[in-house]
């Protein structure tokens, strides 16, 4: 769904849109895409940007750092996004941002892409690093065993 400045000038606009599995490119992350995703809310255009409001909904595994497990994560979370034109965004001379100025995303064209500002909030959410578990043993370096579940399978070395 593309978020056209235009027509937000307009009206506000609603959102209620379902991504399906795979819709939105996460494979690049390690993360793997459980379920359906839902979004609802709106955007509307504000003084000089665009508001996105909306509540997402869904199901991902990002990768256990240790063991490469896909990990379940319920994500059930609401955004309010602002985000300005490119052109608005301050130059590389100015020193300080204003704190109203670092919450704020800047698109450049007509408008914004909903699914990749989706994306963009979803790798936001994750944590840096996942474990299955706290006492998560990950793998043999040596015969790439999950320690979780098997043994190590390398052969005993010979002691001189």
């Amino acid at each position: 769904m593309f978020l056209a400045v235009r027509d937000l000038e307009l009206h506000p606009l609603a959102i209620e849109q379902n991504f399906a599995r795979g819709e939105i490119a996460l494979e690049d992350v390690n993360l793997e895409w459980v379920g359906p995703m839902h979004i609802h809310g709106k955007a509307q255009w504000i003084g000089a940007g665009i508001r996105l409001q909306v509540h997402l909904q869904g199901q991902f595994a990002p990768i256990c750092a240790r063991c490469l497990v896909p990990v379940p994560i319920e994500m059930d979370r609401d955004l309010d996004l602002l985000y300005r034109p490119a052109e608005a965004m301050p130059s590389e001379n100015d020193i300080l941002l204003p704190a109203a100025e670092t919450d704020v995303g800047f698109f450049r064209g007509a408008g914004l892409e909903l699914a990749d500002l989706i994306r963009e909030q979803v790798l936001l959410a994750l944590p840096m690093r996942t474990l299955c578990s706290e006492d998560c043993r990950g793998l043999c370096p040596g015969c790439s065993a999950n320690l979780n579940r098997e043994a190590c399978r390398c052969p005993v070395r010979a002691q001189s």
